[in-house]
């Protein structure tokens, strides 16, 4: 299999650039997610690397082979979106076996692919259907099954899982990047969803066209870089602080660090987990307005806004009384918050409250 590796790459629209002088190297027979906040980059990445956009500057390697001049058609790979790449009016049947054809196989081994793929993605009773008919679901796995016939050497995914229904978008994410795994295949995907990295080997996060933080991705969840590596890795809240000296000055209160990264205005990446709420008796950290809370995998995941319209998610045990309104007494510890300098944050936190309770009137 091959491995794809990016020199300098940088790619300009007309308002701007979308891309600033790449340098990543994509292993071979590994499984690469790109992420990053809503207009980082992903898909122009992932289109530069198929050949659908040309680059303004730098080099695609495939292999030992530069390929930033070839032809989409010339390059060893397959470009995948969520949406299905043959005729609506072809059968899931003709779909299949113009997939298995490209392969160069004899009839027989033909066949036997075609009869496999058919009844990994339970599609044996729908061969006869047009394509058209299918559902979002059941397209899908024609082209899981067209993906498993084609085998390809690289695999470029661009949110594929988009349209699955979320009961099956998992096992399908388990059944497609195991399938890849075996086969070899080099697997650079934009995920539809953060659940899909845990199928990942890597994560390579990008941020206004730039390469922020990569590296696996429980260390880029449990050491986040940048505001948009903890945000697309999992529920995180960005506070905005101040460091003075030794001091670290938020609307959720103020607290002391040894080592201060930074000094002046910047963030604290928070997660709902790393609050609980005060046993009785227990002095608090923080006073907490639930404004919206939904249970969630076991758990209540509660939502409240802070002084200034920031917001704070806060997980919860499912025995909490929650509800709009509840005012809870929540504890923190501050070590386990991600301090991260911003050259200019969006708002001053010196003077504002941490006392977040709305007015009654808001709760009644």
């Amino acid at each position: 299999m091959l491995d794809v590796a990016l020199q300098g790459l940088s790619f300009r629209y007309d308002n701007g650039f979308a891309l600033r002088d790449l340098s990543v190297t994509f292993p071979l027979s590994t499984h690469t997610a790109i992420v990053g906040p809503a207009g980082c980059g992903t898909t122009t990445l992932l289109r530069l690397i198929a050949g659908t956009l040309r680059p303004a500057s730098g080099d695609i390697v495939i292999g030992q082979r530069r390929v930033t001049g070839l032809k989409p058609a010339h390059r060893p790979l397959l470009h995948l979106d969520a949406s299905l790449e043959v005729p609506a009016r072809w059968s899931v049947q003709h779909a299949l076996v113009a997939a298995v054809r490209g392969r160069s196989l004899d009839r027989i081994d033909r066949h036997r692919e075609y009869t496999y793929a058919a009844e990994r993605w339970q599609l044996a009773s729908l061969l006869e259907r047009k394509i058209a008919t299918l559902s979002a679901t059941e397209q899908l796995r024609v082209r899981l099954a067209r993906i498993e016939l084609l085998r390809p050497a690289i695999v470029l995914a661009d949110r594929l899982l988009e349209r699955a229904s979320p009961s099956e978008r998992l096992l399908l994410a388990d059944a497609i990047y195991r399938l890849f795994r075996v086969m070899g295949t080099t697997v650079i995907s934009a995920p539809a969803s953060r659940a899909e990295l845990a199928f990942a080997d890597g994560v390579v996060v990008l941020d206004e066209g730039r390469v922020v933080q990569q590296g696996n991705p429980a260390s880029v969840f449990g050491e986040p870089a940048a505001e948009a590596s903890a945000i697309a890795t999992g529920e995180t809240d960005a506070i905005p602080v101040v460091i003075r000296g030794n001091l670290v000055e938020s609307v959720i209160g103020a607290w002391e660090v040894d080592s201060p990264p930074f000094q002046g205005e910047g963030v604290a990446l928070v997660r709902p987990g790393d609050f609980h709420p005060a046993a009785r008796g227990e002095e608090s950290d923080l006073i907490f307005g639930v404004e919206e809370a939904g249970f969630v995998e076991g758990r209540w995941l509660a939502r409240g806004y802070l002084s200034g319209g920031d917001v704070l998610r806060v997980e919860l045990p499912a025995d909490t009384n929650v509800h709009k309104g509840k005012v809870l007494a929540l504890r923190y510890d501050p070590a386990r918050f991600r301090l991260v300098a911003r050259a200019a944050a969006e708002r001053r936190t010196t003077g504002v409250p941490t006392d977040v309770v709305p007015p009654l009137s808001e709760t009644r």
